[in-house]
């Protein structure tokens, strides 16, 4: 995956946690794992918070 991809999976899984949508379904669209999306979680959604 290059580095514009990452990035566009990244984003778009953050704006899904934001949006309130399941784990499951954002890990099946983005293809992230469980440990990434939890790294995007903390430290970049809840310090916002």
């Amino acid at each position: 995956m290059n580095r514009e991809t990452k990035n566009q999976v990244y984003s778009k899984a953050k704006e899904m946690m934001i949006a309130g949508e399941s784990w499951d379904k954002i890990m099946e669209e983005t293809r992230l794992r469980q440990k990434d999306l939890k790294r995007i979680q903390m430290t970049e959604i809840d310090p916002k918070f």
